[in-house]
Order: C-alpha cells, then sequence, then structure tokens
C-alpha cells in the first residue's frame, strides 16, 4: 500500500482510470483496425483515437483545476468519444448533456449540476477531433459547490430526459461504467469483427452505455448516424455499405424499415443482432421485421441508474424484455391491487456494481429511488416462463374508480389495430371515476374509429378502454425518442377538450 501522498493520489488516479486503461490496452492491440466512423464516413483507427484522447487530456489539464466540472455538449462524435475518454484518463466529473438544447436549457441545465467547463464542437475545417472549452457561469462558484457535492469516486453524470418531470443527474463512478460494459459486452458477444451501428446520442446511455463504450472496449468498430435524420433507405443504406453486424436502437428505427418500400431483405444481410430498447416494442413490428429480414427482433429493457437489466436473448418474442442478464441480481415484489391471481403483477428491484449512487444534490428523488442498496425501477412486470413482460411503471398507472390500469398495455392494444400508427396513453382527471384513459394516435387511411373500439373491446377489460381519443401528426416525444408524457398529458387537458368519444383532428 502507498504510505505518501504522492503515491497515494497515483493509486488514485490508476483507480479512477480504467475506462482510459481499458480502452488504451484495446488500441494496443490493433492500432490500425478502424474504432469510429464518423457521420460523413471519417474513419478514425484505434491509434488515431488513442491520440486524440491523449491531445484532449493534455488540453483538460491545461485548463482546468481540481475540482472543476467538465460538460460535454457536442455533435461530432469521435470527439465526444475523445473527450470523454480523456476526462476518463484525468478523473474529471463529466456531465453529458444534449447538444441540441437550445441556449436557455444549457445555461440551466449547467448551472444545476455545477459545470464550470463546457466542451463544445469546434470549427470543422480545422481538422479531426476539433472542440472549444468555455467557461460555463462562474467557474470558481461552481467548482466551490462541486467539490462539496460530488464524491471522489464519481465520474459522470447523465441527465434524465425529463419526460414525466425536472430531469436529475445520475452519478456514477468509472467502476460502474466499467460494470455495465463487462456485462453487456459478455451478452452480446462482442468482438473486433463486429461492426457496431450507434444512431442515438451520446448523452444518453443506450448511446455511450450499451453501444459504444462496449464496442470499443472490445475492438470492435462503431459507425455513427443521426438517427432522427435517417429514412429507411437511409439505415439500410449505412447499414449496407459498413457491414453492420450490430444494431440496437428505438423501435422506430425498425418501424421505419418494416413500413417502407424499396428496402431489400438483403439489405440487412450483415447483421448477425437487432436489437430495440428505450421504448416498448409493438409485437406486430417484431413479427414484421422477422418476416422480411429474416432476423429476430429481441427486446432489451433497462434504466440510466444502472444500465441493462433484461434482455430476450433466447427470442421468446411476443413484447417480452427476456430475463435479467448475468452481474444484475433481482427480486419481484408484489404489488398489491394490481393484476390478479392469475397474471399478478411485481414491481422490480435490482442492485449489482453497475449500479449508480443517486442523483445529484437531490436526497429526496435518491430516497425514492434508492434503498438500502438496491435499485427500486417503479417498472411492474409479469412474469412467464418464456420471458417477462413490462406493464409500465407504477407511477404511470391510471386509476379508473379504483381500478389500476397500465397505459403500455394499452398502447399495445392499440398498435394492433388497423390504421394505427403510433399511441400515447394517459389518464386525466375525471370527478366521477378519479381518471379517464386518453389516447393520443397517429393514425393512417385505414383508421376508423369503431373498428378500434371494436378490437380494443375485444383484446381489453370494460375499464381499460379509453374513453377519449384525439388525432395527432405526431406524439410528441423527447430529444432521445421516447413519448414525452407530461406534453402528452398537457394536450389531453380535459379543460380544453371536447367531451369523451369525440375524435379531434
Amino acid at each position: 500500500m502507498p504510505t505518501d501522498p504522492a503515491a497515494k493520489d497515483a493509486a488514485a488516479t490508476e483507480i479512477e482510470s480504467v475506462l482510459y486503461a481499458g480502452f488504451r490496452a484495446t488500441a494496443l492491440t490493433a492500432p490500425s483496425a478502424p474504432a469510429v466512423i464518423g457521420y460523413g464516413g471519417e474513419v478514425s483507427s484505434y491509434a488515431a483515437l488513442l491520440a486524440a484522447v491523449d491531445a484532449a487530456a493534455d488540453r483538460l489539464a491545461a485548463r482546468l483545476e481540481p475540482g472543476d466540472v467538465l460538460g460535454l455538449a457536442l455533435d461530432e462524435p469521435r470527439t465526444f468519444v475523445a473527450i470523454y475518454l480523456a476526462a476518463a484518463k484525468l478523473g474529471i466529473v463529466t456531465v453529458l448533456i444534449d447538444s441540441r438544447l437550445t441556449p436557455p436549457q444549457l445555461d440551466s441545465g449547467t448551472a444545476k449540476f455545477d459545470v464550470c467547463w463546457l466542451a463544445v464542437d469546434g470549427e470543422p475545417n480545422r481538422g479531426s477531433f476539433e472542440f472549444e472549452l468555455r467557461a460555463a457561469g462562474d467557474v470558481r462558484r461552481r467548482r466551490d459547490r462541486a467539490m462539496a457535492g460530488y464524491a471522489p469516486e464519481d465520474f459522470v453524470v447523465h441527465c434524465t430526459s425529463g419526460s414525466t418531470g425536472e430531469p436529475k443527474g445520475i452519478v456514477m463512478s468509472q467502476a460502474a461504467i466499467m460494470a455495465r460494459i463487462r456485462f453487456w459486452a459478455r451478452e452480446l458477444q462482442l468482438c473486433a469483427a463486429d461492426v457496431v451501428l450507434c444512431a442515438l446520442p451520446l448523452s444518453h446511455c443506450h448511446g455511450i452505455d450499451v453501444l459504444t463504450l462496449p464496442a470499443l472496449l472490445t475492438g470492435s468498430t462503431v459507425v455513427f448516424a443521426r438517427g432522427w435524420q435517417l429514412t429507411a433507405r437511409g439505415l439500410a443504406r449505412r447499414i449496407g455499405t459498413h457491414g453492420v453486424t450490430l444494431m440496437s436502437g428505438l423501435p422506430v428505427m425498425y418501424q421505419l424499415l418494416t413500413s417502407a418500400d424499396g428496402v431489400a431483405a438483403e439489405s440487412l444481410r450483415s447483421l448477425r443482432l437487432a436489437v430495440s430498447g428505450s421504448a416498448p416494442l409493438a409485437t406486430s413490428t417484431q413479427e414484421l421485421f422477422l418476416a422480411r429480414y429474416g432476423l429476430p427482433l429481441r427486446q432489451v429493457y433497462g434504466l440510466s441508474e444502472i444500465g441493462v437489466i433484461c434482455f430476450d436473448r433466447a427470442y421468446a418474442g411476443n413484447g417480452s424484455i427476456g430475463t435479467p442478464i448475468a452481474g444484475v441480481r433481482w427480486r419481484l415484489e408484489p404489488v398489491p391491487g394490481h393484476g390478479g391471481e392469475a397474471e399478478p403483477l411485481h414491481e422490480l428491484y435490482v442492485r449489482g456494481p453497475a449500479l449508480a449512487r443517486g442523483y445529484y444534490r437531490d436526497p429526496r428523488a435518491t430516497a425514492e429511488m434508492f434503498e438500502q442498496g438496491w435499485l427500486r425501477t417503479r417498472d411492474l412486470v409479469r412474469t412467464g416462463a418464456e420471458g417477462w413482460y413490462l406493464a409500465g411503471r407504477q407511477s404511470g398507472f391510471i386509476n379508473v374508480a379504483g381500478n389500476k390500469v397500465g397505459p403500455f398495455e394499452v398502447e399495445a392494444a392499440l398498435r394492433e389495430c388497423p390504421g394505427v400508427l403510433e399511441s400515447a396513453v394517459v389518464g386525466v382527471p375525471d370527478a366521477e371515476t378519479t381518471e379517464r384513459i386518453a389516447a393520443l394516435i397517429v393514425t393512417n387511411g385505414e383508421f376508423e374509429l369503431g373498428t378500434v373500439k371494436k378490437r380494443l373491446s375485444e383484446r381489453l377489460l370494460s375499464y381499460q378502454l379509453p374513453q377519449r381519443y384525439e388525432i395527432a401528426a405526431a406524439v410528441p416525444r423527447t430529444p432521445l425518442g421516447k413519448i414525452d408524457y407530461a406534453a402528452v398529458k398537457r394536450l389531453m387537458d380535459p379543460a380544453v377538450k371536447r367531451p369523451s368519444d369525440e375524435v379531434a383532428t
């Protein structure tokens, strides 16, 4: 054990830098192998990425002082990765920020998490891996607050989307991130021959922890794409051009691929694994994808607080989230008043080395979700021999005259109705029944309300049926692409909507 202060600091830095050490070992094993491919097809080898990481670390070390917090708000993914790993090398607390935020949102986020310096995109014509460092507010004051608010082992902060409330900062150590990488890479059987498509923001857990980091620490190649701008043909072209072997994304990506004309089945022949996550997947999408491309579409379930929890590795299909992956401990707590004797619902609790320590400067939220080393997912599941099924979040259940209704189940039933392309279900206040079920739907020419109601009555119980329908051009979504339920509730406010059973257009 080191005895002098300098040796202790060196030992601490070594522990804090496990992400950088892991990446460096991989890069030195195959320096000429392609590591990352940018939006425009620019290829950077592992040697080039490692050099960019070290150069970024030198810049950060020259500018930042001990205790400074770094914010990453970059669009260019290769630069994002380089600075992320540079911060890991130096043990700098780093907040991942969506680069698409408006200036007021950016100011609010940096203040909330005591960001001292902000890394943003540099001039693209000056070469690869260019970025600028800007002071974010009163650096000295934020540094003092950060030193009192962050723990010595803290490394990264994921900002929740805020789809149902005020965004929170999920604080994790490098050890927790490494556990996520190790567990998930093993589950996917990632290797140097794999080419991984990342069409999600790196500011989100799915983009960085589920796709990019597991790939880069196993020698795979990561192909980046702006998923929110891709058409079905563009997505298929990206897969075919780069020989993508593994992709994971939101259900909307697969809906594009199953519904588009002009995308040949052989366009996706390089894929060995297709995974859907971050939002519920329609059974019809799974079935259509398998029929069209001959490849099972497996669902993954997780939370940013712990990473991947469940994976449908054996492909039960039918909307199953599979079962917990190795490395995640779990327990199921019965929830009175939900489900029945035949299909009881349980709240899922999980724990393990990949778990975050809590939320930054939010003891109330931390106490609500973290209990004696366990994470309360607040998600309710049904279990079966072939896999588990997500019924919805406990806080999102709708109270209809004492009957608890899971919006995910109603949405799933709506998606199976002819003419319904997308749906979002919420509860709205009602003086007589506590809450009413309101459905916001996106339709096509096949939609006919009477047919939809008849189909739902065959699949749902009477108290699960929506009493309010409204047609919209699109369902409100967060920057990641998840349904923004807070925005849906505002749209379905009964104070400004017409009586039930009317369809607004």
